[in-house]
């Protein structure tokens, strides 16, 4: 038990060092950055900071368990040995033939270091598979980190390219007749600056399914040839344009998704205490908001009035932003017109809300990386420990510092490649995972990462790897060959 004391306290200490280290940081750091990013998208007065003891505590709990139960596992397997044999320096692992003795075309090709090298890496099998695990995770995380900002990052083409493709949505003020809006019409199509007008009913109301309730906008266009350059409604499957069906609607994948339906079922469109019961022909593809597309036959039959333009939307020739400016401030001005909204202006707004979260992708990147050092710089100096012998016997016999410091660190190099490969498979899976558990209702994450995030995961580990070997290169000079071998006496 005197024995053990020694390790538990110095691996406890440890635990609570490194965990009120850790609950600053969660409880202080990482909340003031999020609330930043917040406070650049809203008008929010600053937060309040406080420990919270309940989650500090059970977070202190598990690290203990963790750490503190590991380390008395490995003293106890070691106090059953006599003294004796604890004072004798363990025999070293035998060597076994591997896989690739078994192919001939490979292994004749090795030289004999890279053989020893080979044999090595599965001669210490838990050092081989903590390395490998370790980096994996490293770069699994770096790699959500880029695919995260890949995805943020996309919504907006996404959106506002792919899908939406006009340039300002103006609403009719409620009290003008038919032929005003037609003669503004008239108007509007006749400038320059103006490529294409659609004419639209627009209204928001709430779908439902069973209890499960969203609010959406409909968009009922005045005839869908007219929309089809102004937006485009996409299969989510095919992603062909979908065509609108007479009583029957195409709705965004992610109301689909809420409400549990797929193409074929019903919905309700609920307004007040009026409900409407509609089939749904088609998913399309959506990243921002919910909508829901009426034929105009479709929006006669189940409201039972008639079809009447209220919003219409405009694509703009190739203008200068001076020139929408000016164009802009006419429309505003129109006595027929309520709201004027332009998607530049939008999609700024929105650029600077999903620029924000880049500082949360920073810290993921920054502790993935600092993650692969910790793991590679302790399991380093774990091999030389445990092989200190073994290395001053080869130094004794010739080799040169380069010599031992390729012998030793061929073999991490070889394992963290093989984890980055590995981290790089399963990165995209837990990239795929997170995207769906972080969505909130009102948006879509593409999934998608780049080829160059790819890229830059496997750099990040590769420097943190790189700067673990040249402190590796100083420890292994540093071996006293005569000490060393002296050391059982």
């Amino acid at each position: 038990m005197q024995i053990a004391s020694k390790y538990i306290i110095y691996a406890g200490f440890a635990c609570i060092v490194g965990g009120i280290l850790g609950m600053c940081v969660g409880f202080v750091l990482l909340p003031k950055v999020i609330w930043m990013m917040y406070q650049m998208m809203y008008q929010i007065s600053d937060i309040k900071i406080s420990f919270n003891l309940e989650w500090g505590t059970l977070g202190l709990i598990l690290i203990s368990v963790c750490i503190i139960g590991s380390t008395i596992y490995a003293v106890l397997k070691e106090l059953v040995n006599t003294p004796a044999n604890l004072m004798r320096p363990k025999a070293p692992k035998m060597g076994k033939r591997v896989i690739l003795e078994k192919i001939p075309i490979i292994w004749k090709h090795l030289s004999f270091t890279k053989k020893v090298t080979v044999r090595n890496m599965f001669r210490y099998k838990k050092r081989f598979l903590m390395t490998i695990i370790g980096i994996m995770g490293c770069t699994s995380l770096i790699l959500v980190g880029f695919g995260l900002q890949n995805s943020i990052t996309s919504i907006m083409p996404n959106q506002f390219e792919d899908i939406f493709q006009y340039d300002m949505q103006i609403s009719f003020k409620s009290d003008i007749s038919e032929e005003q809006k037609q003669e503004y019409i008239s108007n509007l199509q006749k400038k320059e600056e103006i490529e294409k007008v659609a004419q639209t009913h627009m209204f928001s109301t709430t779908a439902k399914k069973g209890e499960n309730e969203e609010d959406v906008q409909v968009v009922v266009p005045e005839n869908q040839n007219s929309l089809e350059e102004i937006i485009n409604i996409l299969d989510i499957k095919t992603n062909q344009k979908a065509e609108l069906k007479e009583n029957e609607a195409i709705i965004s994948d992610k109301l689909s998704e809420l409400l549990g339906v797929k193409a074929g079922d019903t919905i309700i469109l609920k307004q007040d205490e009026d409900e409407k019961e509609i089939k749904i022909s088609n998913i399309s593809k959506h990243y921002i908001s919910h909508y829901i597309y009426l034929s105009k036959e479709t929006y006669e039959n189940l409201y039972g009035e008639n079809y009447d333009t209220n919003v219409i939307f405009t694509k703009n020739s190739d203008i200068t932003e001076e020139q929408e400016d000016k164009i802009a401030t006419e429309i505003v001005q129109s006595t027929e017109v309520a709201t004027m909204t332009r998607i530049s202006s939008m999609i700024n707004s929105l650029d600077d809300m999903m620029n924000s979260l880049n500082y949360v992708v920073m810290i993921l990147i920054v502790s993935a990386g600092l993650l692969a050092f910790v793991v590679l710089y302790n399991l380093s100096n774990v091999n030389i420990s445990e092989r200190i012998r073994e290395l001053a016997t080869i130094k004794v016999l010739g080799f040169y510092d380069k010599e031992v410091y390729s012998y030793i660190t061929r073999e991490t190099v070889l394992l963290t490649l093989i984890g980055i490969v590995l981290g790089l498979v399963g990165g995209y899976f837990l990239n795929s995972f997170i995207i769906g558990t972080c969505e909130i209702n009102m948006l879509r994450f593409p999934r998608v990462i780049y080829p160059i995030s790819y890229v830059y995961a496997a750099l990040i580990t590769i420097v943190f790897t790189v700067i673990v070997n040249i402190v590796t290169y100083f420890a292994l000079k540093k071996i006293d060959m005569i000490e060393s071998l002296k050391s059982v006496e």
